[in-house]
């Protein structure tokens, strides 16, 4: 009896010794170390516990996101001068492609992203750089310069296995310090140029709105004058042609009172009484 529960707890032994497991959020593949056989399988291992022979090895894959930075990258620009790019990655393995990238590369993933990954970025960096100046990557077409190199990474690990989400950089571009106050000199006097630029724009539309509102203003005088003028002539013809008008405004305004002292010579009240 003895016998037999000590071979039973061996064969347990044994047999949870070859049980391993793709947890979540990786894919995995069991490669044969041994025999004729030996090779990557091409199935993918879901998650979950795996059985693997003691000849066998499962080799792991993260697909979620990983962010990792590259430092001491370096390359020339059109004209020869070194720059340096501080910069970061974020990349996952694709779905699926366990199989794929362990006959590409042979190796774990994180021997990939210490590597392979670098090499191919030094390499897109090298062939971007070359064709723009330095004063492009530290200036205004920064963002451009480094979405080509990210395209270029992309492209390359595309079909590889491997997904670039994003590439990034992680500090600042590193230039001989006489070139950056170059620079940075030449980009304050293109800002203040603009600067004054704007300026004289907004000086010219309020000197525009000045003399808009004086023309507006002389307008309306013109317009005010003419149309007193054109009252007082129709006034006056009214008056012209109806002399009685002037009496009747002057019966309105009188108060019915005589003067009180008249001299001798001094004239009648101007209403005529007939």
């Amino acid at each position: 009896m003895k016998r037999i529960l000590a071979t039973l707890m061996l064969s347990a032994v044994v047999l949870l010794s070859g049980c391993s497991k793709v947890p979540a959020g990786y894919t995995g593949v069991v490669v044969n170390m041994l025999g004729t056989d030996k090779g990557v399988s091409l199935k993918e291992e879901p998650v979950g516990y795996k059985w693997v022979g003691w000849n066998e090895e499962l080799f792991l894959f993260p697909t979620f996101n990983q962010n990792f930075n590259i430092n001491g990258i370096k390359g020339q620009d059109k004209d020869g001068m070194v720059v340096g790019l501080p910069l970061g990655v974020t990349l996952r393995a694709a779905e699926g492609s366990a199989p794929l990238l362990f006959k590409t590369y042979r190796k774990k993933m994180d021997e990939i992203i210490n590597v392979n990954v670098p090499q191919v970025v030094r390499d897109a960096v090298n062939a971007e750089s070359s064709k723009v100046t330095a004063e492009t990557m530290y200036g205004p077409g920064k963002e451009e310069f480094v979405k080509r190199i990210q395209q270029r990474v992309q492209d390359h690990f595309a079909t590889r296995g491997i997904v670039i989400e994003n590439l990034y950089l992680s500090g600042q571009i590193d230039l001989p310090p006489t070139v950056v106050q170059s620079l940075n000199r030449k980009i304050e006097a293109t800002q203040k140029a603009q600067q004054r630029e704007n300026e004289l724009r907004q000086t010219i539309a309020e000197a525009e709105k000045a003399k808009a509102e004086a023309e507006g203003i002389k307008q309306a005088t013109i317009l005010r004058a003419e149309g007193e003028a054109q009252a007082l002539n129709i006034k006056g013809a009214a008056l012209r042609n109806n002399p009685g008008v002037v009496e009747l405004n002057a019966i309105d305004k009188w108060d019915g009172k005589l003067p009180q002292y008249m001299t001798g010579g001094q004239a009648v009240p101007f209403i005529s009484v007939k």
